[in-house]
Parts: structure tokens; C-alpha cells; sequence
């Protein structure tokens, strides 16, 4: 088994200690020649780790097949001194993989004590926003203009792989046979193996470089503060601030809103309807309608009214009617709400003063639909 080991001089743009101990934390990614554990081997486990002011690098490598079982043993080994586990699309192939390995060579490690971050997951809720055409890492690394030295893709590296381990034997036997054989330096094993650790390599400083990715996550679930609001033009604008820093800008929506994010600063853009909205009570039956002033009277008070101009109330005439500008929400978010009728599916708030001066109203609203915006897509 070969150990590599060496400082990345690298932080993540990620503001991680705001939740973790940030030299608890443990970025990690595998290699192996395939997907299924049962059929397959694991070659190398690489992890990207902070120590003494900057991140380091640690590789463990299988010169020979059967050294998996030395490999995950050093990588859990390693692994009990740390509380966080960050990795992309880890939850849908190495931990799983990791995990199955283990049974199969009766090793007796699992990941059940530490936090598990998957940035494929994390992200996953909000990919509409990056409007690409995969989310591999290389892909987010490419978004965030991120760019590599290996230019091997995962399955590139199996056929590498096999070929370092024949060069590798035959260099050996070659070796024994006489001793005194010269090999180029580096000799075609050690190409191939720089090849496979440099490719590792680059997936654990992608790893910790897309990590700022994760400030689009916390952009739809983390408190976020309202700087202004204001309708103007047939347009409800609020202006906000995200906790974490959007590397690359985003713009994204639907019919009715529109959002544009840039670092830490949001807008969200809402069309409002002005003019004259109902207002409909769930509990038509203690109410009459009023024919003549297409208006609700409270039961209570109808022997005031001739029975001639009332009449019992149903669900979709019993509404009081309201002028004024409605912004809409796509659940009962804020009361009273208002329709253009009973049958709409989508309700309206009233935007007025009081509503514009809370705070928390604004940032509620927000958040509504900006999580409405990405279920619904554009």
C-alpha cells in the first residue's frame, strides 16, 4: 500500500465554521474499477483535511489488489479523529460502496458517528437555478469556473489502472530477474500511477472548490435579511441578503416572479394585480347575500334587510370585495386572502403599509416563493 501525503495550501470559500469545527471536517472521495462492490476493487481513498493553518492531502493507494482491506483500514483509522464527512454524491456511490466492501472483507467500520454532507444532495432541491445540462462535479467546477489538471475521466482511470498494475508486476519480476535493470525514469508503472493519484487528486481540490456551491442551498434554507421593499411599476421588489456568498450569478423564474442573485445580495420581482379582489368566508352558511349590492351580510343582522333582496349565502357569492394591490401566493400563506373568484386556485395578500414595515411578513413571503418558484420551474 503506498501512503501520499502533502499540504494543499487551499481553504474552502465556504463559511463551514459558522455549524462545524472546521478541524473536524473531512472532505473524501474513492476510486475503483466499477460500480458494484461484489464484482469490482477499490484502488484508492483520497481525503482533504485541516491542520496547521490549510488543508492537506492524504492518498491511500492499492499497488496490488489485495490491499483493499489495508486501504479502508487506514482510511477509517484516519477517519476516527473526525466528526464531518463531506463528499459529492457519496450517499448514491462511495458509502455505500465503502460500507459493502466492509462486509465483504468482514471489516468492522461504518460511518454511523460522523455528519454526512453530500453537496450533490444539498444542491439537488435547487438545480433549475444553474440551467445545466448535467450536475457532475467536473460540471459544477466548470459553473463556478473552476478548472483542473486531469483531464481523465472515472472510467478513463479503470483501464489505467489494470495497465499500472501489469506494468508494475512486470517491472518486478523484471527486476528480480536481473537486478541490474535500468528503467526509464519514471518508469511506465510510475507514469500510470501518477496519472491515477494526480486525477484523486483533483477531485479532493474541486471538492473543497466548489463547496462555495453550497451558498445556493442556503440561499432558499437559511434566514435572510430584508433590505428593501416597494411596489413601483406593477412590480412588488424586494431587495434581501443571503448568509452566504452566490459565487456566480443566478436568475431564475416563473410567470409571475423572478429572482436574481449575486454574491450576498437577492432581488425578488413579483407581478401584483391592482384593482378589485374578493374576499371569500369559509362559513357562507351564517351569512345572506345581498342581491341588489352583490355583497354579504352577517346573518345576525339580515332581519334589517327585506326578504326580497336576501338570500341565503353560498360558497361562491359569499365574499366582501376589496380594492386595492394584491401580491399572490400559491398557499394560504398570509390572511385575509383574495381571489378574482371562488373557483381560483391562486390567492392574493393585500400589500399595504403595515404589511411593506414587517420585517418578518417580507421575509416569510420570500421565502414562500422563492421555493415556489423552483417547484414549479419556469
Amino acid at each position: 500500500m503506498l501512503t501520499r501525503q502533502f499540504s494543499l495550501e487551499q481553504m474552502p470559500d465556504y463559511p463551514f465554521d459558522q455549524d462545524y469545527d472546521i478541524s473536524k471536517l473531512v472532505f473524501f472521495d474513492i476510486e475503483t474499477t466499477g460500480f458494484a462492490a461484489d464484482s469490482t476493487y477499490l484502488y484508492l481513498i483520497g481525503c482533504a483535511y485541516y491542520k496547521d493553518g490549510s488543508f492537506q492531502l492524504i492518498q491511500w493507494f492499492c499497488e496490488d489488489i489485495r490491499e483493499e482491506a489495508a486501504v479502508i483500514s487506514s482510511f477509517f483509522g484516519f477517519l476516527k479523529d473526525y466528526e464531518v464527512l463531506l463528499h459529492y454524491n457519496g450517499t448514491g456511490f462511495d458509502l455505500p460502496y465503502l460500507q459493502r466492501k466492509c462486509a465483504l472483507l468482514q471489516l468492522d467500520y461504518s460511518f454511523q458517528d460522523l455528519k454526512s454532507i453530500d453537496i450533490y444532495k444539498k444542491i439537488g432541491p435547487y438545480k433549475k437555478i444553474f440551467r445545466l445540462n448535467n450536475y457532475k462535479q467536473k460540471t459544477i467546477e466548470t459553473f463556478l469556473n473552476i478548472h483542473r489538471t486531469d483531464t481523465f475521466g472515472g472510467g478513463d482511470l479503470i483501464q489505467i489502472y489494470q495497465s499500472y498494475l501489469g506494468k508494475k508486476h512486470f517491472e518486478s519480476l523484471r527486476s528480480q530477474r536481473d537486478p541490474g535493470t535500468v528503467f526509464d525514469t519514471p518508469s511506465e508503472a510510475e507514469i500510470l500511477l501518477r496519472h491515477l493519484l494526480l486525477h484523486n487528486e483533483d477531485d479532493l481540490r474541486g471538492l473543497i472548490r466548489i463547496s462555495p456551491v453550497l451558498a445556493y442551498s442556503d440561499l432558499f434554507e437559511r434566514p435572510i435579511r430584508i433590505l428593501s421593499a416597494g411596489v413601483d411599476g406593477g412590480s412588488f421588489t424586494i431587495q434581501f441578503e443571503s448568509s452566504a456568498s452566490l459565487p456566480v450569478r443566478v436568475s431564475f423564474g416563473n410567470d409571475l416572479a423572478h429572482f436574481t442573485a449575486i454574491g450576498n445580495s437577492a432581488t425578488l420581482t413579483v407581478q401584483v394585480y391592482e384593482g378589485e379582489l374578493k374576499h371569500f368566508y369559509d362559513n357562507y352558511k351564517d351569512y345572506y347575500y345581498l342581491t341588489a349590492e352583490d355583497s354579504v351580510i352577517h346573518k345576525s343582522l339580515a332581519h334589517f334587510v327585506d326578504k326580497e333582496y336576501r338570500v341565503k349565502a353560498k360558497p361562491s357569492n359569499c365574499y366582501t370585495k376589496k380594492q386595492g394591490i394584491f401580491a399572490p401566493q400559491y398557499e394560504l400563506l398570509f390572511t385575509p386572502c383574495f381571489k378574482l373568484d371562488h373557483q381560483s386556485k391562486l390567492s392574493f395578500l393585500e400589500i399595504h403599509t403595515d404589511f411593506l414595515l414587517q420585517e418578518e411578513n417580507l421575509e416569510k413571503y420570500v421565502t414562500h416563493i422563492l421555493n415556489t418558484v423552483i417547484a414549479k420551474g419556469n
